[in-house]
């Protein structure tokens, strides 16, 4: 019984948008991270599309989306940016790879918005 009771102060809301917080940081961060290191699959990627020259800007835009994202005071400005972002991506896989892989970017910038909701506006 005390065991229900203690975890019920753990399993909120604010918490769970961490938790998404986390989980869309960490994916967000691990793709920019390649942008700006070259991985060899973002390089092929982006060759294809014929954006190779933007590959280092779009990767220092994502991680900057994903820092502003993470701090509290700065989350909204994160939040606009990832899925300005987010549309962005979805955009050219639209026009460029015949609407290919859209579902990936479309579920992540609403995870974006929901875990930015949960922390800032829910009250507990």
């Amino acid at each position: 019984m005390y065991i229900i009771v203690d975890m019920k102060k753990y399993l909120t809301l604010k918490n769970l948008g961490w938790v998404l917080t986390i989980l869309v940081s960490v994916m967000l961060g691990s793709s920019a991270l390649s942008k700006l290191l070259g991985g060899d699959e973002m390089i092929k990627n982006f060759t294809f599309m014929n954006l190779l020259p933007y590959l280092d800007l779009l990767g220092v835009v994502e991680l900057a989306g994903v820092i502003l994202f993470i701090i509290p005071k700065t989350s909204m400005y994160g939040t606009v940016l990832l899925s300005s972002y987010l549309s962005g991506a979805v955009a050219i896989h639209l026009s460029m790879m015949g609407g290919q892989g859209i579902f990936l970017p479309i579920i992540l910038g609403v995870v974006v918005w929901t875990s930015h909701c949960l922390r800032t506006y829910v009250t507990e």
